[in-house]
């Protein structure tokens, strides 16, 4: 493997343990300081093993441009099945009455969503979703780790291939990668068909959760809506 890449993939790690490093903070009030606004409400979905707080990074600036966002609790660590993780997102939806939702993802955040937006969203009510680092096509970096929470980003899982024989809602992602992603195996697996795809110049499963060019591109698209 080039040097290159092992450093990026050494450096990435300080980025996972910065994105841990709030991680048993509550929401700031501001995330529903605007409640009572017109913006569109925002969702968010951690990858496996993490909380909401590893997207506090991206969170914060839109919860102060006036959008409410809801962190789901329920989800822990995200160590449960896609299908029921869906359905959990789905019933905070329904308790809290949104509408015209906007969903960002990380990694397996963003299966979920998608499964979300196929199979529980008849309704409408989630208008988009802005997948980072999403392996949509399954991850082989799942082989390394042999934990039962990986086992559905397999390129061969049941829930890989049920979601990629659904394209009818792909219109409705954005997909966000890097030019290397240690976790996604291969890089390109995070490219979904029928979906918006954006490559950006970063190298690292997490630190794209902390790159502001990132960020801006979150924001602009959140604002196309």
């Amino acid at each position: 493997m080039p040097i290159k890449k092992i450093t990026n993939w050494v450096r990435d790690y300080f980025y996972l343990a910065k994105g841990h490093a709030f991680m048993f903070r509550k929401p700031p009030k501001h995330y529903l300081g605007y409640i009572s606004g017109n913006k569109p409400p925002i969702i968010l979905i951690p990858g496996v093993y993490s909380k909401w707080q590893f997207l506090k990074a991206i969170a914060d600036p839109i919860s102060l441009k006036g959008h409410p966002v809801y962190a789901v609790e329920n989800l822990g660590y995200n160590t449960k099945a896609i299908d029921h993780s869906a359905k959990l997102i789905r019933e905070l939806i329904n308790e809290k009455n949104l509408h015209n939702v906007i969903i960002i993802a990380h990694s397996k955040g963003g299966l979920i969503a998608e499964y979300l937006l196929t199979f529980n969203n008849q309704d409408g009510r989630v208008i988009k979703v802005i997948a980072i680092a999403t392996p949509f096509l399954g991850s082989h970096a799942v082989k390394l780790l042999p934990c039962k929470a990986f086992k559905e980003i397999h390129p061969e899982s049941e829930v890989i291939k049920l979601l990629n024989s659904e394209s009818a809602i792909n219109h409705k992602i954005v997909s966000i990668f890097g030019e290397f992603d240690n976790h996604v195996w291969p890089t390109g697996n995070c490219r979904l068909e029928g979906a918006k795809n954006i490559q950006v110049n970063v190298y690292g499963h997490h630190k794209i959760l902390f790159n502001k060019h990132v960020l801006n591109i979150v924001l602009e698209e959140i604002e196309k809506v």
